[in-house]
Order: C-alpha cells, then sequence, then structure tokens
C-alpha cells in the first residue's frame, strides 16, 4: 500500500488547524449545515436528474466553501485537502471500479451474462422468496466482495427482473440485501478508507465489523423473504432463510476472528521487539520470533532459544 502524506511546511508562518465541532456555537445548527452538501448531491441527481459528474462536483464545491467559509478552514489545506482525496479515490478505489465494469462489459459482449440469468431461470426454484435469497443475498455478497460500489445493486436487481420481479421491487430487494456485505465493501476498501482517515487500526475495525454485522446477517434472509412473499412466504420459504443467514453470519464472524488474531500477533511482536535489549535491531527481533514460536506463547522478556544456546 503506498501512503501519501501531505508535504510538511516548516516556518513561523505555520500552524495547525484545529476543526471546530461547533463552528455555530449550536451543535443541531452546525450538523444541518454540515448535511448541505450531501442534500446538494441528492437534489441534483433525484430530482433534477443531473449526471453524476455534476452533482458530484457541485457538492464537492458546497463542502469547500462551507469548510472556508463557515469552519474557518485555510484554503491552502482545503486545496491540498481535494488533491489528496482524489489521489487516494484513483489509487484505492477506482482502479477496483473500473475493474469491475470491464469484467461487466465483458460478460454482456461475450453472452456470459445472460447464460447466468438463464441457468437461473432454468434450475434456481421457481419461489420469489427463494429466488430473492440466492441472487440478492447469496450472489449478491459475492459481487459486493469483489466488486462492490453499486456493482451488487444494479446486477442482482438485472437478474430479478430478469425472473420475473417488477423492476421496483427488485431494487428494493437488492439494496436491502446489500446492507450487511456493504460494510465490507469491495476487497475491505471502506474499512481501509475508514483506517486512512481516521488513523484508526484497520484489523481492529474489521474485528468489529465482523462481530457486529452477524447479528444483522442471520435474519436477512428472512426479511427478504417476508418483503417479497409476506407472512406466507416467510412461513413456506424458511429453513432457506435460517440456512442463509446463519452460513452468512458464519463467515462474517470467522472474517472478525481472524481479523482480531491478525491484531493480537502484531501485538505480541511489537511487545516482543520492543522487549528486545539495544543491542538487537527490531528487524531481528522480528525474525528470531519467527524462528521460534514459543515466543508467541512465553512472557514478555524470556530469552530465545538462540540466545540460551
Amino acid at each position: 500500500m503506498i501512503i501519501l502524506r501531505l508535504p510538511q511546511l516548516d516556518g513561523p508562518s505555520t500552524s495547525v488547524w484545529s476543526q471546530p465541532l461547533a463552528p455555530l456555537h449550536s451543535l443541531v445548527w452546525s450538523a444541518l449545515i454540515a448535511v448541505i452538501p450531501l442534500a446538494v448531491v441528492l437534489v441534483l441527481m433525484g430530482v433534477f436528474r443531473k449526471g453524476g459528474l455534476l452533482s458530484a462536483a457541485s457538492g464537492l464545491a458546497t463542502a469547500v466553501i462551507l469548510a472556508v467559509g463557515v469552519w474557518q478552514m485555510p484554503a491552502s489545506l482545503a486545496g491540498w485537502s481535494i488533491a489528496y482525496g482524489f489521489a487516494f479515490a484513483v489509487w484505492s478505489i477506482l482502479w477496483l471500479v473500473f475493474n469491475a465494469l470491464w469484467l461487466y462489459n465483458l460478460s454482456i459482449d461475450t453472452g456470459s451474462f445472460d447464460r447466468l440469468r438463464l441457468w437461473v431461470q432454468q434450475h434456481a426454484s421457481g419461489d420469489p422468496c427463494i429466488q430473492a435469497t440466492l441472487v440478492a443475498f447469496c450472489f449478491g455478497a459475492l459481487l459486493e466482495g469483489s466488486a462492490g460500489f453499486g456493482a451488487p445493486v444494479a446486477i442482482t436487481a438485472f437478474l430479478l427482473v430478469g425472473l420475473g420481479f417488477p423492476a421496483r421491487r427488485a431494487v428494493v430487494v437488492s439494496l436491502i440485501a446489500n446492507t450487511a456485505p456493504v460494510a465490507f465493501g469491495g476487497v475491505g476498501l471502506p474499512i481501509v478508507a475508514l483506517a486512512g482517515v481516521t488513523g484508526l487500526d484497520v484489523m481492529k475495525l474489521s474485528a468489529m465489523v465482523g462481530r457486529q454485522l452477524p447479528l444483522l446477517s442471520v435474519f436477512l434472509p428472512a426479511y427478504l423473504a417476508w418483503v417479497v412473499g409476506g407472512s406466507q412466504g416467510l412461513r413456506r420459504t424458511w429453513p432457506v432463510a435460517v440456512v442463509a443467514g446463519a452460513d452468512g453470519a458464519l463467515v462474517l464472524i470467522g472474517a472478525g476472528v481472524l481479523a482480531a488474531a491478525g491484531t493480537a500477533n502484531a501485538t505480541v511482536v511489537a511487545t516482543a521487539a520492543a522487549a528486545t535489549p539495544p543491542a538487537t535491531t527490531p528487524q531481528n527481533a522480528f525474525f528470531a520470533i519467527v524462528e521460534t514460536p514459543s515466543l508467541l506463547t512465553a512472557p514478555v522478556g524470556c530469552p530465545s532459544s538462540r540466545n540460551a544456546s
């Protein structure tokens, strides 16, 4: 991973800007003002039907004006923030979106997407509740982990329409089904981005997400069955909903456990490296731990087998 750092400005004119939480001396009014850029984007896209480029640019311009005028952010820092945001988006996000769109267009041109739709029609269950679980929840989660950024909703909604779902219901079902896997997003980019802007440990964030999402995922297929078929549909397909929900919850729990284990291992390595005598460099301490697994279970400060010999 490449870490981009803003240039350090040295000299007497350099000052640290601290963002005020309530620039208007009221949390309510400050929060309402902070919502304006988001409202601008939503109104332009949803009401005036403008394109994403114009809407996003208008929201960005509004955010800059508010940051400089209301929050008293230095204009130079606002410019560097925009440049950093563009660089971070291009390197961490847009390359994944580009590849996902390329693969999607390739599947359309080669006919693979139509074959997938026909296979679902011919081999999957004819029950719309089960179809919603298989396509929107299961297949949508796969698409979210590999592509993300709206691709799961767009593709699964198209598949559901091909299976006979009304367009509005297909979109609603796809959006509901995507509420659980969207937290991890495409290859975990939402968590990586959150860690980048907050300074929090990415593994700890992943572990916490893995603990919270199973509570939602285990009930999501049942809710989808209720949305599609009502109470009768839920009673008819509850075994499928239970299996799908439990399977999704177990996957998320496993992700959280792996993230927590990675955090624990990193802590052990850092602690052992800090307890290494001054004559030993941190790199040598790391390799000593790798070569001597007993250090992972021994109290900090115990000599390694190499030093004991």
